[in-house]
């Protein structure tokens, strides 16, 4: 009688094959989540940045968004009258600029747009600040809008505080010279009725520059990166981002 001689696996190497096959797999799945993960991350910080800069390029190109029903007073103050009848353009106040203010919670910023009324009384100005300061100025109700960070990432201050970002970045287009400047405070939220205290020359200066931080709260557990936007910039250039040694 012949004897046949067949190959085949054992059971303990099969279940060696199964189990290296299975951390491999587990290894791959792993890899590619946190690779999805450092992107998603990466986008919270390019979005951002892109917000930030458009708001330059909102009010170098100013957009009004007043119906006829919205009038303002010699305060500039904006409050709705139906039957005003007031085209825009033809009242009495003026679009200088936005006002961008971190929220409560850290994770979104509130952009609004900011009115201002000439006196009847002013004096010639020397500076771009001289003349932005004879301005009444309020923020405007007709449009605001608010942006959440993406991913449920936040905004924290730079090291070794960690704590939740405040600020205020106030950019306004001079009425003598036509040039942008952002006013900023790096740790206050300025309120409504205090938001001509940021146009002074403190404001301006690379000392109030602002350093916004995300964090990934979780996402990654890799190094933070930040978005700037420099004091005194006149345009979209003016805002930046900083990788892994942004001091974060």
């Amino acid at each position: 009688m012949r004897l046949s001689n067949k190959n085949g696996f054992t059971i303990i190497e099969t279940m060696l094959f199964l189990g290296v096959t299975g951390l491999l797999v587990m290894g791959v799945l792993v890899g590619t989540g946190a690779s999805i993960n450092i992107q998603r991350y990466r986008d919270s910080i390019t979005s951002l940045q892109s917000l930030l800069q458009q708001q330059f390029s909102d009010v170098a190109s100013v957009s009004n968004g007043r119906s006829s029903d919205w009038d303002c007073d010699s305060n500039g103050t904006v409050v709705e009258k139906l039957g005003s009848n007031i085209s825009r353009g033809q009242s009495e106040c003026v679009m200088l600029g936005r006002l961008i203010t971190t929220t409560n919670t850290s994770q979104s910023i509130l952009i609004r747009d900011i009115i201002g009324y000439a006196p009847s009384s002013v004096t010639p100005a020397q500076n771009d600040i001289d003349a932005l300061s004879q301005y009444n100025m309020q923020v405007s109700p007709v449009t605001k809008s608010s942006y959440n960070i993406e991913w449920n990432s936040s905004m924290i201050k730079p090291k070794p505080s960690n704590e939740p970002a405040e600020f205020s970045i106030l950019i306004l287009q001079s009425p003598i010279s036509g040039i942008v400047r952002a006013f900023i405070d790096n740790d206050e939220v300025v309120q409504n009725d205090k938001i001509k205290s940021l146009i002074k020359l403190e404001s301006l200066q690379e000392s109030a520059s602002v350093k916004i931080c995300i964090n990934p709260n979780g996402l990654f557990d890799g190094k933070k990166m930040a978005v700037t936007v420099t004091a005194g910039a006149s345009s979209a250039s003016g805002v930046e981002t900083l990788g892994e040694n942004s001091g974060c």
